[in-house]
Formats: C-alpha cells, structure tokens, sequence
C-alpha cells in the first residue's frame, strides 16, 4: 500500500490523499494538528494514525453497504476521532449512529470533528465498550491504539450486549476495540442475531493466547459468512522467526448475514 502510494507521488499527480500521507509521515507522532481533507475539518491526536482511517473509509469505502431503509441504524465502538462516522452519515444522511470513544482526548477531537463539519443527531459516548457497566482500567496511546489493561485510568464501560439488545435489527456493528473485540462479542452470543453486518478488527497480541478460533466459531454459530483481510504486520518467513511487533497478526473481518 505505502508503495503503491509513494509511486503515485514519483511518477504522478499525486492524490490529495497521497499527498496527505506522505504529509502525515513527515508530522511528529501523537501531536495535536488540525487539517483539511476535502470539505472536511478535521482536529486530531495523532495525523499518522487518522490519515490511514481516511485512506480506508473515504477511499477504500472498508465499510460501504447498501441500507434496506431509510434510516439505517449504526453502531461504531472505537470510533476514534470520527472518521468511520463523518464517512457514514456522508453516505446515509439520515442514519442512527451511536458511537463510542473512551479515550478523553480523543473524544473531544470526535465531538469537534463533528461539530466543525455540521454532522447533528449522533449520540457519542465517552465509554469503553466492555462486559459490564462497572468501569475499566483504559491506557491511551495517544492515537488509535488506546485500550483496556491493567495500567491507565479508569473510564466507564457499557455491556455491548445491552446496547445491542435496545435494538430490533442493526444495519452495522463496527468494532474496533484494539483487543477486547473476542471477549466482548463472545458476551454479546444471540444478541449478534439482531446485527446484518459486522466489522470486526482484529487484534493478536505477541505473548497473549490467541483466540481468533472462538471468534470465528461464534460467528459461524450466529449465521454469519465472514471475508478476512490481513492488515498491519507481515512475517514474510514465519518458520524463520517472526518479526518484532506489538501485534503477531491483525485483521479486517467482514461478517455478513444471509
């Protein structure tokens, strides 16, 4: 991806996403910055992490579907700084997107983002989506990669079952918890039968168990077929030693319904 984009700077009009990532590389790491993407304005903790966000949802549409009603209902956890949501309400006006973000500084960039660019009717929360409603131990990492642990401060959770079970049908989940994204739908079981398309970024920590199997099975369970795109780390040669990463393995999961 980086070097199909660097070449459409050497040998090309660059895109105006092109030209914002390679802006982005050069921007120090974790700084507050404020831009312009299209028609958009854009406040951010970290350029780097939301330029790539705006790679995928604006230009690669990851999440594109086609609503069966007027008023599709949206369910975004992780949504970092508003991009998934500025991209959905963009393409389905009257939309019903709920969204949450624990990270407080991230959240106030999501709050701006979308007061800066007149998107009214989304009901943000400054919660981790979790297991129970009793709050979490949350450690920010300054962009998107903020998560639950042992070490941070606490922040409050809500159950994503009981959001999910407010709702007779939901048009899209979208989770992207850095994590916490098995446990949490594991929790969730039949209430996911409610949901048509779910996203899923997956998460495998280097030294964790790995627990890609349980979520596969619970989708496969609950009536879904799932695509799975690799992203972020790749070991070229495994048998020799994988590279050093936070991270061994992440994925982009689409699982759809019927």
């Amino acid at each position: 991806m980086i070097r199909q984009l660097l070449s459409r700077i050497v040998h090309g009009t660059p895109s105006e996403e092109a030209r914002l990532l390679a802006e982005a590389n050069a921007f120090p790491r974790y700084t507050p910055h404020r831009f312009r993407y299209r028609d958009l304005t854009l406040q951010v903790t970290d350029m780097l992490s939301v330029a790539w966000q705006v790679q995928e949802f604006f230009v690669e549409e990851r999440l594109k579907f086609t609503a069966t009603g007027p008023r599709p209902v949206i369910i975004d956890c992780g949504s970092n700084v508003g991009i998934s949501v500025l991209y959905q309400r963009r393409m389905h006006p009257d939309a019903q997107i709920t969204c949450f973000e624990p990270d407080p500084a991230v959240f106030a960039c999501l709050q701006e983002n979308l007061r800066a660019n007149g998107i009214t009717g989304v009901d943000c929360r400054r919660e981790a989506v979790w297991v129970h409603n009793d709050g979490v131990t949350f450690s920010s990492e300054g962009a998107d990669g903020g998560s639950i642990s042992g070490t941070g401060v606490k922040v409050p959770s809500v159950r994503l079952r009981q959001i999910l079970e407010q709702h007779a049908h939901i048009d899209l989940l979208k989770v992207d918890i850095e994590g916490a994204e098995t446990e949490v739908l594991l929790d969730c079981a039949e209430a996911l039968e409610r949901v048509r398309f779910l996203y899923v970024e997956f998460h495998s920590y280097a030294g964790a168990p790995q627990r890609l199997h349980e979520l596969l099975t619970l989708l496969a369970r609950h009536g879904f077929r799932y695509y799975i795109h690799r992203i972020g780390v790749h070991h070229t040669h495994p048998f020799a030693g994988l590279e050093p990463a936070v991270m061994d393995m992440q994925l982009d999961i689409h699982a759809i319904r019927g």
